[in-house]
């Protein structure tokens, strides 16, 4: 199974890329590669018999997502992101990096003409406030902030 993880170098993409190294499979199956990609080098852990890569830049950057899913990975954790604070004082930024990179990994796996899993996290800041101690399923995003926009 191949595997690539955008914001590997994040805390979440770190926890999760040290599970996958620590388990050594994905859903039943042999993980043979791990593609770790960041805007910053992410850690590569050394794992016997599992080609690992890490891969820096700016995946909203010209090219860059069609270079990731080029090998078809059975597996895609988009976990890329700006987060709330940093978008909000920095919103091309946030815009560039939590959408134009979210879609261009999306074209970019629609183009590749295939259909990987894609887990892709979001935010309860797309539901803005007020919102319930649950949130059902079909509750609606009303997000406050350029944070919460893309991501709903």
């Amino acid at each position: 199974m191949r595997v690539l993880i955008t914001g590997a170098a994040g805390m979440i993409g770190r926890k999760l890329t040290a599970r996958l190294a620590a388990d050594g499979t994905l859903a039943g199956r042999r993980i043979a590669s791990l593609d770790l990609h960041d805007i910053v080098p992410p850690p590569a852990p050394d794992l016997a018999g599992v080609a690992v890569r890490s891969l820096t830049g700016d995946l909203a950057g010209a090219g860059a997502a069609e270079a990731l899913v080029a090998e078809w990975p059975d597996v895609v954790f988009h976990l890329a992101g700006i987060v709330s604070g940093e978008a909000e004082a920095n919103f091309d930024l946030g815009y560039q990096v939590n959408l134009d990179g979210t879609r261009a990994l999306f074209d970019a796996v629609r183009l590749a003409g295939y259909a990987p899993r894609v887990v892709f996290t979001s935010s309860i800041a797309v539901f803005g406030a007020p919102f319930p101690e649950v949130i059902p399923d079909d509750f609606h995003p009303t997000p406050l902030t350029s944070y919460g926009t893309p991501r709903s």
